[in-house]
């Protein structure tokens, strides 16, 4: 098998986007306070400004555009961008 192709899915949801939408919704928001309230805690530490240079806070941020730029494959973007690389 070849591990370079991305895995396409086989067969779509059963569920309705709405309803996608409705199962999921307050999970995902419950995803983002946590990240923003993880986030204020370390800006308001002692150097919290300063920390925001960390590659790991970086990274995140790049997660952030990834989210946003409304793109399909946005799990395997986040996998390959938060993954530590790994040689075969």
């Amino acid at each position: 098998m070849d591990h370079q192709t991305p895995l396409k899915p086989v067969l779509g949801s059963p569920k309705t986007a709405e309803e996608l939408l409705e199962l999921y919704f307050l999970d995902m928001r419950s995803a983002l306070l946590e990240t923003a309230a993880a986030l204020d805690r370390i800006q308001r530490a002692e150097k919290g400004n300063d920390i925001f240079k960390d590659p790991r806070i970086q990274k995140l941020n790049q997660a952030f555009e990834i989210l946003k730029s409304g793109e399909q494959g946005r799990t395997e973007q986040f996998l390959r961008l938060l993954s530590e690389p790994v040689e075969l």
